[in-house]
């Protein structure tokens, strides 16, 4: 059993066995509450605990799986609990008629635990051979630009501390990451480029860090961007790390969220504010496959290669987040999520929805009320994985794309199916304009691979001649008035959403793989492939 030893952490688990529309918890929880409370002699209701998380399982008698209690009779359907109160974990079994409850076991997390030493490090990238750790994560990856953290950095012929030194390198001197990482002697080496010289360089070890991402330019002012203004777009800054090409704004546009890539697990953040941006790294839970943050809130969902959902709470007070919420969504990778705009429900889709909705599972999405934990509503009826989803701006209605072809419009409350549209090309991207008229389409068609449509009808208003094809991600500005598209090759272009013409085009030297316009229109900024995130705008006064 996955157990999060985390003192006053909101944890919950939902599996397939949710009983009804809008119900957080089964209704064996009150047995085993009832039960708490005559023991400890007070009454004990769920807003009193610290913690709770439940899972149903077809037990092999009726010991429920306790291995403490004898057991009778065939196999039965119960309820494991595990109720946090007082710092006490107490495990519970509850049969599904709430005829037998057990109270497994109770421990205190904190007496009973194994010590962990205070800095704990983990690199997957390290190979399990390298046994001589623990290996501090990577910040760096690779095909990026780096420097020395410190005073100098010394390069030697062969990665290990006690190889031959070929040279000291200044603080400032740009580094070229080439490939790597070697992990011995417990630090993480890379293979370098300095000068035209090539050798190791150790990026971290002994507690602390002796290489940084090469840090970007300042963001200059700026003007929000407009038709008339996108002529004068340029490149404003470059974000460099061990991240994924994927990001996410808060809703108030002062930070930027991006997920890390295997060997970093963490969460990059970049505050807006400041004049130059160097993230601030928290270190997470497993490795990261895709990212939305909670409009309203300093928080972050991530969904996760197993198809489980976590969120996340992040503050500038702490350097480690706390997990609020651990869902087993989906059979199989998340492959898409949003929020809606008031930050309430949550949509993910995976190849499997785990739900007890009388509903075909395959391919469907899973719309979650945040406020109860509970799943809303589920989409069915695609015939391939949803790629892309997206929630309307007054939160009526989700929008899905799928591998099957089709663009499917679904009621959010209920999960009824509104309006079907056979786009004849798997979907790969779909965004409503902030006003909520239009919804663009990108497919993986190499012709006209981007379709505007009415967001009530599905109607096709216009269709885009791209110039080149493999989209990967759109994003309509705050105003809907541009349009911004990406695509792998590398190129990227802004339309304008209501004369329907280009107004500009970009290119970056790696596929793109995420595009997005800040909250208050002055930037855009776009995920590439080679560990780096670019933003763009145009200063002010060009106009």
């Amino acid at each position: 059993m996955r157990m999060r030893m985390r003192a006053l952490l909101a944890m919950f688990l939902l599996l397939a066995g949710a009983q009804s529309l809008g119900q957080a918890t089964p209704t064996q929880i009150n047995v085993a509450l009832l039960d708490l409370s005559a023991r400890l002699g007070y009454s004990i209701g769920v807003d009193a605990l610290a913690q709770w998380r439940w899972q149903q399982t077809t037990f092999a008698d009726s010991a429920l799986g306790c291995p403490t209690k004898p057991g009778s009779g065939g196999a039965m359907i119960g309820y494991s609990f595990q109720l946090t109160y007082g710092g006490i974990v107490y495990d519970y079994r509850v049969s599904a008629d709430s005829a037998t409850v057990i109270l497994c076991s109770q421990t205190d997390p904190l007496s009973t635990s194994v010590h962990v030493p205070q800095a704990t490090y983990s690199n997957s990238l390290c190979p399990n051979s390298a046994t001589d750790g623990p290996y501090m994560p990577s910040r760096i990856n690779a095909g990026m630009d780096a420097q020395p953290l410190g005073a100098s950095l010394e390069m030697r012929g062969y990665p290990a501390p006690d190889a031959q030194i070929l040279r000291s390198i200044p603080a400032g001197t740009p580094i070229r990451i080439t490939s790597g990482p070697d992990c011995v002697g417990g630090f993480v080496w890379w293979l370098a480029l300095v000068s035209e010289q090539t050798g190791y360089i150790a990026e971290a070890g002994a507690n602390q860090y002796l290489v940084e991402p090469k840090p970007p330019n300042p963001l200059p002012g700026r003007d929000v961007l407009s038709p008339q203004l996108t002529p004068f777009l340029r490149e404003f800054a470059r974000l460099r790390g061990n991240f994924l090409p994927e990001h996410s704004w808060s809703s108030d546009g002062l930070t930027l969220a991006v997920p890390g890539a295997p060997g970093s697990d963490s969460l990059w953040l970049y505050d807006l504010r400041e004049p130059v941006l160097r993230p601030r790294i928290l270190m997470v839970e497993g490795q990261l496959s895709s990212l939305a943050v909670r409009p309203g809130a300093a928080q972050a969902v991530f969904g996760q290669a197993d198809g489980t959902l976590s969120l996340w709470r992040y503050s500038a007070a702490s350097s480690a987040p706390s997990e609020l919420l651990y869902l087993n969504a989906h059979g199989g990778a998340v492959s898409a999520l949003a929020f809606s705009l008031d930050g309430s429900r949550l949509v993910s889709a995976g190849p499997l929805a785990y739900t007890s909705f009388a509903v075909q599972r395959d391919f469907a999405a899973i719309v979650w009320d945040l406020s109860s934990v509970a799943q809303q509503a589920v989409l069915s009826g695609h015939k391939g994985l949803i790629r892309s989803l997206a929630f309307s701006p007054d939160g009526s209605q989700v929008a899905s794309g799928a591998d099957d072809g089709t663009l499917r419009f679904w009621d959010a409350t209920s999960g009824a199916a509104r309006v079907s549209v056979l786009i004849g090309a798997p979907i790969v991207a779909l965004d409503y304009s902030p006003d909520g008229g239009l919804v663009a389409v990108a497919t993986a068609r190499t012709a006209e691979n981007l379709l505007l449509l009415d967001a009530k009808t599905g109607a096709q208003v216009a269709s885009y001649p791209l110039p080149t094809p493999g989209v990967t991600a759109l994003d309509f500005s705050p105003d809907s008035r541009l349009l911004a598209v990406g695509a792998a090759q590398g190129v990227f272009t802004i339309w304008d959403s209501v004369r329907h013409n280009q107004l500009t085009s970009g290119g970056a030297e790696a596929g793109i793989h995420d595009i997005s316009f800040s909250p208050d229109g002055t930037l855009l900024a776009v995920s590439i492939d080679k560990h780096a995130l670019l933003l763009y705008g145009v200063p002010s006064g060009s106009g």
